[in-house]
């Protein structure tokens, strides 16, 4: 049995890795930690997830650090290397890394970006992990495979229901775009793991709870361009499949006349659909995904399993159905 601490767990990110440790039975939650209180000996913990903001997290890594304790951090605090932290990615959160006291660039060193699809192997090995934020694994699975066959400037348009904000639902409809064009903390992100230059346009729907619905627009490459749509389309999902396993569950589906994948199926899952179109040289991609579940809380789980040695989906498929 295993034994984890939780910094954060009130949170609506907590809360979910709460829900999902729920069902797993090598491990038993013996540390919790939120601003009101704390419960627990940190010292007797195996793992901690931090679910807790940037600023929190680079607060409270190193003590958990230095006890030896594995971390998975849930803020965007540890997902780039340092040059990447300094050069992009701290302006766009409001610090200074240079200023901050918080700022520990020795774990940067440390830290693996927690994508089990990409970097499986690493994760194995990590003492530190930064787990994807929602959007960009959205979007990172669906481009990064396509290297070749896509070119040029991404253009993304995303809806999110209102968890990723840790809001209330309201109850009359209010969709709201945010952060737009390149101005959103995610876009360094989605262009590192990517590969491709991304323009990206969030919108957040107050009245839904869970799920994102991710669009990509991209413009093939001439060899592709040459062919028929069809076969274009064929090129492009096969590629797709071929640069995952089956654990990894993605999956390419297709619309039909009784079926229209949308975000219901998605939701309290641990997959991430893939619909993929061409239409006159650029390829229309949608991609499907829980933001509290693979976008966040599940896929930590995952990455927990994997630093611990555990089957990888090993307490998931209970709660997140994987059929």
């Amino acid at each position: 049995m295993y034994r984890i601490g939780i910094y954060g767990d009130t949170g609506m990110v907590g809360q979910e890795i709460e829900k999902v440790l729920e069902n797993h039975d090598q491990v038993e939650i013996c540390f919790r930690k939120n601003s009101r209180r704390e419960e627990g000996t940190l010292n007797s913990c195996d793992l901690v997830f931090l679910a807790t903001k940037d600023p929190e997290s680079m607060r409270y890594a190193p003590p958990i650090f230095e006890l030896g304790k594995k971390v998975i951090d849930m803020s965007g605090a540890f997902r780039f290397s340092r040059e990447k932290f300094e050069g992009e990615y701290a302006p766009r959160i409001g610090l200074n890394p240079y200023g901050s006291a918080d700022y520990v660039p020795e774990l940067l060193a440390e830290a693996v970006y927690g994508m089990p699809a990409l970097l499986q192997d690493q994760i194995a090995q990590a003492r530190l992990v930064g787990n994807p934020g929602c959007y960009p694994t959205s979007v990172v699975l669906v481009l990064r495979p396509l290297k070749g066959l896509v070119q040029g400037e991404a253009t993304i348009v995303a809806t999110s229901g209102i968890s990723g904000a840790r809001k209330e639902v309201e109850e009359v409809p209010n969709e709201i775009t945010y952060a737009y064009g390149r101005r959103h903390k995610h876009i360094p992100e989605m262009e590192l793991y990517s590969g491709f230059r991304v323009n990206f346009t969030p919108i957040v729907l107050q009245s839904v709870f869970r799920g994102i619905n991710t669009n990509i627009r991209v413009e093939l490459t001439d060899s592709l361009k040459n062919l028929p749509e069809e076969a274009a389309v064929e090129q492009l999902s096969q590629t797709i499949r071929n640069a995952y396993q089956p654990e990894d569950l993605v999956f390419i589906v297709e619309d039909t006349p009784d079926k229209q994948w949308g975000t219901r199926d998605i939701a309290a899952t641990h997959k991430l659909l893939i619909k993929v179109r061409v239409d006159e040289g650029f390829a229309y991609i949608c991609s499907l995904e829980d933001n509290l579940g693979k976008g966040a809380t599940s896929q930590a789980v995952e990455n927990m399993n994997i630093m611990l040695g555990l089957p990888r989906l090993y307490g998931i498929d209970p709660t997140y159905n994987t059929s």
